[in-house]
């Protein structure tokens, strides 16, 4: 008799003694307040991992830990502009404890990760654009415990941290303090709820990383002064440099001195200054074509203020409270 084909179709009757699919626990009510996102969540990797570590190591009170912290990121824009020890200074003033700080490269599969259900909104050169500056450096990934408990941590910093857009940013509130420069080079991200900080820990960490992480959250550690030692040994790791469009057309605008290409790529920079606007994408070809060098940093400022950041008529899969202007209702 023949040998089956291990490498063709297996018949439907070899799988009759398979056991049901298990379905994953669905995300405890306390941790997030959407239904869509707590379905989207369960079934989400890198937060049932996460969680799954969580539950082992803090048992009963898992929950009580998620909702007493918070996560923030403080990305690549904060780190070149010298904004990481200020924006620790900010927390501390308004009773902002660390608990764990670490740095970490958020390359594009990480970024894909972070924005993955908001992202369905997001244009291709957003997303190409958030792959040049958030891998730029490293970010500081910061755990903190809140000043006062009976409310979501998360829900407490996300409000303090104030909107993606400059214009919406208020006085008192984080991005204001350190100075957002655009809805892309917004210098901080945090977790909107419990349940984002659970999963954005198991983007960011190994087991075995996460393991250690939530002890020191159990435990309550104060890693105050090593925050501030790895914030200042991040930014020396690196240029100091001016990301406004205003210092970055006067420096592009100084180095394109001559006729023909060069003439016409310091028109079309000081123009952006004046509100014409241009393609981002031509701008950049322009410049290669006129022999004047952009470095990463240059590509960024200039697309980041340029480009069309989300499609029309696209509906994010989970809200961001962030770009709303606002934090989760309490």
């Amino acid at each position: 008799m023949a040998q089956p084909d291990h490498f063709g179709p297996t018949p439907l009757t070899e799988f009759v003694h398979l056991d049901p699919v298990v379905v994953p626990d669905p995300v405890d009510l306390r941790l997030a307040q959407s239904a869509g996102k707590r379905r989207l969540y369960s079934v989400d990797t890198y937060y049932r991992d996460s969680w799954e570590d969580l539950m082992r190591i803090g048992g009963s009170d898992a929950v009580g830990i998620a909702t007493r912290h918070a996560f923030a990121l403080l990305k690549p824009d904060a780190v070149v502009r010298r904004r990481l020890v200020s924006a620790l200074e900010w927390l501390s003033v308004r009773g902002w404890r660390v608990v764990h700080a670490r740095r970490f490269r958020v390359h594009r599969w990480a970024v894909r990760a972070f924005w993955q259900y908001q992202w369905n909104t997001a244009t291709r050169d957003r997303r190409e654009m958030a792959d040049l500056y958030m891998s730029a450096t490293d970010s500081l990934v910061l755990l903190l415990r809140a000043p006062h408990d009976g409310e979501w941590a998360s829900s407490i910093l996300t409000r303090g941290k104030g909107s993606s857009d400059p214009a919406r940013c208020r006085p008192g509130q984080l991005r204001h303090a350190l100075g957002t420069l655009n809805q892309q080079l917004n210098l901080v991200h945090t977790a909107d709820e419990p349940v984002d900080l659970i999963r954005e820990i198991g983007i960011c960490c190994t087991a075995s990383e996460r393991a250690d992480l939530y002890r020191a959250l159990v435990d309550g550690v104060d890693a105050a002064d090593e925050a501030v030692d790895r914030a200042r040994r991040l930014e020396a790791d690196h240029e100091a440099l001016d990301l406004s469009l205003t210092g970055t057309v006067a420096r592009l605008a100084g180095r394109s001195v001559g006729g023909g290409e060069r003439a016409l790529l310091r028109r079309r920079l000081t123009g952006l200054l004046d509100g014409r606007t241009t393609g981002w994408r031509e701008l950049v070809a322009l410049a290669d074509r006129a022999g004047v060098a952009l470095s990463r940093w240059d590509r960024v400022v200039l697309g980041t203020y340029l480009l069309v950041p989300t499609l029309p008529g696209v509906v994010p899969l989970v809200s961001d409270a962030s770009a709303a202007g606002v934090g989760p209702p309490q």
